[in-house]
């Protein structure tokens, strides 16, 4: 009886792994191509799970969704014998399986071959254009020329290329300093120019600024001197018309107010001749009679 048990376990063991080697699933990025002894018999794009001869049959999965080819940076020689480094890329998709598999077997071949074709097309459209050209204007049409001429070439292994993209063109590294160096120093002869225009525009509406300035001054200048001088002329006038209604009077003001000044320092000396009235001393008679009148003495 164990021994009865035991064989219907290994054969339900045997069992299970024959229909696991007999099942394979595709998924629905993929493609499967069923091979038996390396030569392709079926191809299946459909997902789902689908049967194979066990041991003998083997499955090899391609994408359906877009490949990327990635070349490396390439110096490349342009029409007017200048270098270029220039990167770029290509999208492509598999549309044969069969003809992919029996022409490249995996992927990483056709990149590698697809690689070379775009890299090749690539450095013959950039022979027949000029540097200038490519980095300014020209781009766009070298790519679809690069597509339009690497395609067919990839069609032979059943692979649809949808577009070719430069991702960069640079000068390389050994020219790129001076042209850098080239760059600033234009740069900087544009913004020493701008510079000294506006220094010469400030200097300018400064100088006019400061002239208008000046000419304003002397214009208030002339005009409050003249006021004074009028307001002066006219001062001058009243107290000339006013002292010559009586100028006998107005210099017995002035010698007042001299000897009021004489006195209100406080350390003046006068001396005041013998026998001599001290107003007579200051002011003279003729005054001092007509203001202070003296009554006549008897003997």
């Amino acid at each position: 009886m164990k021994k009865s048990y035991t064989a219907i376990i290994v054969i339900i063991l045997i069992g299970l792994v024959v229909l696991v080697q007999s099942l394979f699933i595709v998924d629905e990025t993929n493609t499967a191509i069923v091979t038996r002894f390396g030569e392709p018999i079926k191809t299946t794009q459909s997902p789902g799970l689908n049967f194979k001869v066990p041991f003998i049959d083997q499955v090899r999965k391609f994408e359906k969704r877009l490949l990327i080819f990635d070349a490396p940076p390439d110096s490349l020689l342009t029409s007017d014998k200048k270098r270029l480094v220039i990167d770029v890329y290509a999208r492509g998709k598999i549309v044969d399986p069969l003809l992919f598999f029996k022409t490249t077997r995996n992927e990483t071949l056709a990149s590698s071959r697809a690689i070379d074709i775009i890299s090749s097309e690539l450095r013959r459209e950039i022979a027949s254009d000029l540097q200038a050209e490519i980095i300014k204007t020209s781009r766009e049409q070298v790519m679809n020329k690069v597509k339009l001429e690497a395609e067919p070439k990839l069609r032979e292994f059943g692979i649809q290329l949808i577009d070719v993209r430069i991702k960069r063109a640079d000068f390389p590294d050994e020219i790129a300093e001076s042209i850098y160096a080239r760059m600033k120093a234009e740069r900087k002869r544009k913004a020493d120019k701008e510079r000294a225009e506006a220094a010469e525009i400030d200097l300018t509406v400064r100088s006019e600024v400061d002239k208008e300035a000046a000419v304003i001054r002397a214009k208030a200048d002339k005009e409050a001197k003249i006021i004074i001088g009028n307001a002066e002329a006219e001062a001058i006038k009243i107290l000339s018309e006013a002292h010559s209604q009586n100028p006998e009077f107005y210099n017995f003001l002035r010698q007042l107010e001299t000897y009021e000044n004489s006195f209100s320092s406080g350390n003046s000396t006068i001396i005041i001749p013998e026998n001599s009235n001290i107003l007579d001393s200051f002011f003279g008679s003729n005054i001092i009679s007509s203001a202070f009148p003296v009554a006549p003495t008897t003997d």
